[in-house]
């Protein structure tokens, strides 16, 4: 299905909220950010719901290499849009946007020092937790007047961060090279350093609660699945594709214990300077619909048009995934279980 707009920004994201699928992307020629919300189903529609507009998020052009950053969280039927607004070439506000999901108007929150915006997450009471990116990991928990809080200082953001539960998410540090874990428990939230990883990264928590973070080299062209073995920093590496020019990764839960489902975009040569990008899937074979196969791979998307970005989200029956190639377009692939 493809989403009406010109020029839309590399930024996109999807969530999930009871029934409905959640979109958040911008678009550079009128440089706002929009919200699309449709209802889960075995098909996409035959056209794209009109998009409502979120905020207009830069001046005029050129635009801000950060046009459209944000990130999108769902908790119960409350969604929350942190983002960054460029109101002039000179200054940039973090924003929170929250409401209900059938309430026309947005409630907005503004947050100091601005930043880039790495995660959003429920905390008690209907509460969430924000963590932004300025020269330091900030975080403060909204509504109400909770103080500023440093989790990690003397930091440089290097991709995009990615949430692996309700509790954490992990993020590239370009200062010390390394993958930041940032997670709660009940005396607040804590970074650590993960050795191993690139700025080309997703996690999640696998089924034994142990963090997974699937990571590309762009030296050795391997895309790598990192594994935590125990409640220890010990990890084990498992290479899962070679890769050329990938740029985004997400790692998904498959059903059954210890399996996943590898989602990354890829350039192929055609000969010469011609290169065909793709946006490929490696999953244990019967989702795909192959008995018997342990796991396959399979092309979502293909062009000449580089994969700018996407985002990817799983529900029972099916994956869907935004993808931002020339335009963008949303995807739906159907799950056998």
């Amino acid at each position: 299905m493809s989403i009406p707009g010109n020029s839309h920004g590399r930024f996109v994201s999807l969530a999930v909220a009871g029934t409905n699928l959640l979109a958040v992307f911008s678009e550079r020629e009128t440089t706002t950010l929009k919200f699309m919300q449709l209802p889960l189903g075995p098909h996409l529609p035959a056209e794209a719901p009109a998009p409502t507009i979120v905020d207009k998020v830069d001046v005029s052009p050129p635009l801000s290499p950060t046009f459209g950053a944000h990130v999108l969280a769902a908790r119960g039927d409350i969604i929350d849009i942190l983002y960054l607004d460029r109101e002039s070439e000179e200054k940039s506000i973090l924003k929170l946007a929250s409401k209900k999901l059938q309430a026309p108007l947005w409630n907005l929150d503004v947050l100091e020092p601005p930043g880039e915006p790495l995660a959003a997450l429920p905390a008690e009471n209907g509460a969430v937790s924000v963590f932004w990116a300025a020269d330091s990991i900030l975080s403060r928990r909204l509504p109400g007047a909770s103080p500023l809080s440093t989790l990690r200082s003397s930091f440089q953001l290097a991709g995009q961060a990615s949430v692996f539960g309700r509790d954490g998410f992990t993020v590239f540090d370009a200062a010390s090279h390394s993958l930041i874990v940032v997670r709660g428990s009940e005396a607040g939230f804590s970074c650590r350093e993960l050795a191993g990883a690139t700025s080309v990264q997703s996690s999640l928590l696998a089924s034994d609660g142990l963090l997974a973070v699937l990571t590309w080299d762009a030296q050795t062209r391997r895309l790598s699945l990192l594994e935590q073995r125990s409640d220890t920093d010990k990890i084990s590496r498992t290479t899962i594709s070679l890769s050329e020019g990938t740029g985004s990764v997400a790692l998904l839960p498959a059903p059954t214990r210890s399996t996943y489902m590898f989602l990354f975009d890829e350039e192929r040569q055609l000969g010469g300077v011609r290169a065909q990008h793709q946006l490929s899937i490696i999953a244990p074979g019967y989702l795909l619909g192959a008995i018997g196969a342990r796991y396959r791979k399979a092309t979502l998307l293909s062009g000449t048009e580089p994969i700018e970005g996407f985002a990817a989200v799983e529900v029972p029956d099916a994956l869907y995934v935004l993808a931002l190639q020339g335009g963008l377009k949303l995807l739906r692939l159907g799950l056998s279980r």
